[in-house]
């Protein structure tokens, strides 16, 4: 699977640097993401564990896929090319907006730092909320699924009260052939 995505990430952007495609063909890989298209499929409903959270669904998705390929490798190929469409990437979602905010505030000799201010949820599904301070004064916080995703969206939310507006990145048309 992901050497299939990567075949089309790799044809789909010709103009962009390694780094770009690699960060488009791990955001199609990842397991948020498998998670998401195994709930789309149903796939929830019919795993049968105790515990069934986005890395028990991105599993359960990447079995089947692996399953199906030994079945029908062309009709796996085929199935991948309509399911991981890096076209379809919101390219947001791929900013390391961390590091974006350390970047800008380095300019100034300042540098941001994070704290998680609280963790709720049960033991399967956390949420949790960070705070980024510059200075010594709160900015701004976020939250997320994990520690990581609420300081990046600590960094985003941060980068927005500051006024920088990161240059949006093109739309690209993609066209892969099998």
């Amino acid at each position: 699977m992901n050497s299939r995505v990567a075949e089309l990430v790799f044809h789909g952007y010709p103009e962009l640097l390694e780094g770009d495609l690699t960060r488009i063909r791990a955001h199609l890989v990842r397991k948020s993401f498998l998670a998401m298209v195994g709930r789309s499929e149903g796939i929830e409903e019919i795993i049968e564990s105790s515990v069934i959270n986005d890395s028990v669904i991105a599993d359960t998705v990447e079995a089947i896929i692996g399953g199906a390929y030994l079945i029908d490798r062309d009709l796996v190929l085929r199935t991948l090319d309509e399911i991981f469409n890096p076209a379809e990437v919101d390219t947001d979602e791929l900013r390391d907006w961390k590091t974006l905010l350390q970047e800008t505030l380095q300019a100034d000799g300042l540098r941001p730092t994070y704290r998680v201010i609280s963790k709720q949820g049960p033991a399967h599904r956390p949420s949790f909320t960070s705070r980024v301070s510059v200075d010594g004064r709160e900015v701004a916080t976020g939250e997320g699924s994990s520690i990581k995703e609420s300081e990046q969206t600590a960094a985003r939310n941060a980068l927005e009260i500051l006024g920088i507006r990161p240059v949006p990145r093109s739309t690209v048309e993609v066209h892969v052939s099998a």
